[in-house]
């Protein structure tokens, strides 16, 4: 059986003071002092200042501008009317009695990476590392992974080797409970259940279960309640509650089409791996030429017909597949980060309805 491996105290130490060092510089400003020129520039004070696509969405949500709505005006009438839309809503905003907004930009770029609307939000990295630490200690949690994105983004994934718990009647389905933590600039400080399955060592970062928790504010009130509700986690192992239906139904469930080529189109978009050397983790392409064998042209599939079309790998497989590529060295040229994002992806997979969970068969 694979060992846990865990991170020595001074990569632990070495990439702490990386993550200080990331941390974003936030700027409170006033909002009328701020114009929109496109989504990818802001004026202030007659400065114009890049801001990438996260800090464009925050101005939308600020200023109550839907993103789907925004790229649908923009295509019908030109950047110019968005722009003059946008900086309208926001006087609006500014009338109602908003007169603040919270800039964080990323302390090397020098872009803004996040727009918000509390600067309690954001929380300091210097203060999550500590916290987080404090949360190690206590529940005798072991470092696996850590890693410190280029906007100052931080995951650092824990488990505790003591609380190791299988599924009844599956074999190689035993798992290590743990939690990770994040701290990101559109985020937040949040922790979430980290799975570490025994059979291939892979990890699985479980932000969509229900018992992820958010930290905005570091006052007692707020840190009582994160407390509690660590307390509870723990008290389960770390286990969130209905994992077992959950790893029972994807088990059982055969993957859409849809949903083989997004796993496929993830491990692809944040690693240098080609799609032949991704049929080992996603059998797009043998899939799609099964079915072509068939005489079904998926290529000409739209979205919901890609949903409704049920593939040989189980949904199960295919979330180890992503797990065991996101936590293993394959020969890959893949970020730390981009690992992580893989490992969240895999738990958005394994919580969401999967496409063929209702598929009835049919005598007719």
């Amino acid at each position: 059986m694979p060992k846990f491996e865990t991170l020595s105290q001074n990569i632990f130490d070495e990439r702490a003071r990386t993550a200080i060092s990331k941390t974003p510089i936030r700027k409170e400003i006033s909002i009328k002092d701020v114009e929109i020129i496109n989504d990818t520039t802001l004026k202030l004070e007659d400065h114009q200042i890049k801001m990438n696509k996260d800090a464009f969405k925050g101005i939308c949500k600020i200023v109550g501008l839907p993103v789907g709505f925004d790229k649908t005006f923009t295509a019908s009438f030109g950047d110019k009317a968005r722009q003059q839309l946008i900086n309208r809503l926001k006087v609006a905003v500014q009338a109602k009695g908003s007169t603040t907004l919270s800039l964080v930009v990323n302390p090397d770029t020098k872009e803004i990476i996040s727009v918000q609307k509390d600067p309690r939000d954001l929380i300091s990295n210097a203060t999550f590392l500590d916290t987080t630490s404090k949360i190690i200690n206590k529940y005798g949690l072991e470092v696996s992974d850590f890693s410190v994105n280029s906007d100052g983004a931080v995951v650092v994934n824990t488990a505790s080797p003591k609380n190791v718990w299988g599924i009844n009647g599956l074999q190689d389905e035993e798992f290590y409970g743990g939690i990770s933590f994040t701290n990101s600039p559109n985020g937040g400080f949040m922790v979430s259940p980290f799975l570490h399955r025994l059979v291939c060592a892979n990890g699985i970062v479980g932000k969509t279960f229900e018992e992820s928790l958010s930290l905005g504010q570091m006052d007692g009130f707020s840190m009582e309640k994160f407390w509690q509700q660590l307390n509870q986690l723990a008290e389960r192992g770390f286990r969130p509650q209905n994992f077992e239906n959950r790893i029972r139904l994807a088990i059982n469930t055969r993957a859409s089409l849809f949903e083989l080529e997004n796993a496929h189109d993830w491990m692809k978009s944040l690693s240098d791996a080609d799609n032949k050397e991704l049929e080992a983790w996603a059998p797009l392409h043998s899939t799609r030429a099964k079915f072509h064998a068939s005489s079904i042209d998926t290529i000409a599939f739209t979205t919901a017909q890609k949903k409704g079309a049920k593939t040989g790998t189980s949904v199960w497989d295919l979330i180890n597949g992503v797990t065991h590529f996101a936590t293993h060295d394959n020969g890959f040229k893949i970020d730390d980060y981009d690992r992580r994002r893989l490992q969240v992806e895999a738990s958005r997979m394994l919580t969401k309805d999967f496409d063929m969970a209702n598929f009835v068969p049919s005598p007719f």
